[in-house]
């Protein structure tokens, strides 16, 4: 059995591309779970707060609430962004 060199070197190529499609994706993914979660968190702070307006007293824990979720979506754009930089560092 002879293997093509040709046909070994654009195999490995054909991987490499697969494989920094697979980390971008993942990356992505990342970013989209930690907006989700920061949403969710503001999210209850918004029900909470409608909660609130019928006699009760939860002002500590919207605003709590809201900033957790501000500060995740922040994350999560601070680590897309990065990571996205290493990516392209590494595969050039």
């Amino acid at each position: 059995m002879s293997i093509d060199v040709q046909t070994a070197e654009s195999e490995i190529i054909l991987r490499d591309k697969l494989a920094i499609d697979r980390t971008r994706l993942a990356n992505q993914r990342t970013l989209l779970s930690f907006v989700r979660t920061g949403l969710y968190f503001v999210a209850t702070a918004v029900g909470i707060a409608f909660l609130g307006q019928r006699g009760g007293r939860f002002g500590w824990i919207e605003w709590s609430l809201s900033g957790i979720g501000t500060f995740s979506i922040i994350v999560g754009i601070i680590n897309y962004l990065l990571m996205r930089k290493k990516i392209k560092r590494a595969y050039q």
